[in-house]
């Protein structure tokens, strides 16, 4: 079940950031077995995120990005990384949304030339 924790809009387009359980998580790093227990206990989460960029008037998505395996105490936790870039950090949330919006300007730009 998806949940949209983030969306910006333009006057045609929104880009939303929604998150998803995510049950198969890779836990081969966890050699402390904290994480597993974490997870177990509820205190943390494991989700996939996808970032989408749709078309508001018709509904048509564009582009996507997504990232699964992911692991916070809240999903929310996740966004929070944004800006980091400007500090030297690798941002998973502001990647993805450059992504997204790289991609449905890439697909926009094919279907506006093959309808001209």
């Amino acid at each position: 079940m998806w949940q949209t924790l983030w969306t910006f809009e333009t006057a045609q387009f929104r880009i939303e950031w929604r998150v998803t359980p995510d049950h198969d998580v890779d836990l081969s790093f966890d050699e402390t077995g904290e994480t597993a227990a974490n997870l177990e206990s509820g205190l943390w989460v494991s989700f996939g995120s996808e970032v989408r960029v749709v078309h508001k008037a018709t509904g048509i998505e564009l582009g996507s990005d997504s990232l699964w395996g992911s692991i916070y105490e809240r999903p929310s936790e996740f966004r929070d990384h944004i800006g980091m870039n400007a500090r030297g950090h690798g941002s998973y949330f502001s990647d993805m949304v450059r992504q997204a919006v790289s991609e449905a300007r890439a697909n926009l730009s094919k279907l506006c030339r093959a309808a001209a």
